[in-house]
């Protein structure tokens, strides 16, 4: 994160480095450094003061520089926390998208009003809907991936789908043929959506290719033997409801992965008591130390022990992930 990030201008920059190296600098030496007028370098030291970063000292002439490991750290923990509450207002406003897609596809008085079944043959349009669709999943995704291990390229091609689902907490079931286990890649691959919380399990059954998607749509192949020809996209609720039926016969008849689970199964789920919950939501809203503690009955002390103890348990480097972290996992 470079200093404009927090709200420097490149001036500001210059001024509060010269100050760095120089904390007894003038307003008047500092312009003449940077071939400034007095009134900019005003300025400037006026938003190093408003950042919290400079102040003033006691003849009001001069400056005093809080050490920058504290100044910089408190202003980049607030910019993290305004990020984190954009990040929440945003998540909120999800709701918006259905209504607003509602009345795109909504069908006018000339247009028929059957999208129950929709076909694409082109592989290029069949990758941009599969991205659209996935991106409006909220739920769930349930597949089936019938054939061999897939090329390393097809895995990188899935992977910001898949990464994004896991991101959002949708749950993930995957079905594919054993024979994926043969391939180091595949199970490299396999590992990591299991260790972000999807189901994977294999058969040794011949299955077709499937996609169903919060249960309100499915991705089906034309032709089952031949995917190249395209695809169906349904949303018709009775084949939908076939659909659905079909992959939880075909997932109660599939196998676990123990050797997948082994690490998961060694380590118990983390529970949260409802102080830590209260902690992270206060830590959400933006609130200080101070105000936290005192909301929650503890020292300020205590209160920094907890979260750097929740920080660990998330695997989050910074408060705003550790906010980011509790709310795709549910905590918040």
């Amino acid at each position: 994160m470079a200093l404009s990030d927090l709200g420097f201008t490149p001036q500001d920059e210059l001024v509060y480095r010269s100050l760095l190296r120089n904390p007894g600098y003038l307003i008047e030496q500092l312009a003449r450094e940077h071939r400034l007028e007095p009134n900019q370098v005003h300025r400037c030291c006026d938003r190093l003061i408003e950042l919290g970063v400079l102040k003033r000292d006691r003849t009001g002439a001069g400056f005093v520089l809080p050490q920058p490991a504290a100044a910089i750290g408190q202003l980049i923990e607030r910019r993290e926390e305004e990020l984190l509450r954009l990040y929440r207002r945003a998540s909120a406003s999800r709701f918006v998208i259905d209504e607003l897609d509602l009345l795109y596809r909504q069908p006018t008085p000339q247009e028929p009003d059957d999208h129950s079944v929709e076909r694409l043959e082109d592989l290029d349009a069949i990758r941009d809907r599969l991205e659209e669709l996935s991106f409006f999943t909220r739920t769930s995704v349930f597949s089936i991936q019938p054939g061999g291990p897939q090329s390393k390229e097809s895995l990188e091609a899935s992977r910001p789908l898949d990464q994004r689902g896991i991101r959002r907490g949708v749950e993930m079931r995957v079905i594919h043929e054993a024979s994926v286990l043969d391939d180091e890649v595949n199970r490299a691959y396999l590992r990591e959506l299991v260790m972000g919380g999807a189901k994977v399990r294999v058969t040794s059954q011949r299955v077709d290719r499937m996609v169903i998607m919060d249960s309100k749509v499915a991705v089906v192949p034309v032709d089952p033997a031949n995917s190249r020809r395209g695809a169906l996209i349904v949303k018709h609720p009775g084949l939908l409801s076939g659909f659905v039926d079909l992959f939880n016969r075909a997932w109660q008849d599939a196998d676990e992965l123990p050797w997948l689970t082994e690490d998961s199964q060694q380590t118990p789920a983390i529970e949260i008591s409802d102080q830590d919950r209260r902690i992270l939501e206060l830590l959400a809203s933006g609130c200080t130390d101070e105000t936290s503690a005192r909301e929650v009955g503890v020292s300020v002390r205590h209160l920094r022990r907890t979260i750097s103890r929740l920080m660990q348990e998330l695997g989050a480097n910074s408060r705003f992930e550790a906010g980011v972290e509790a709310a795709r996992r549910g905590w918040l």
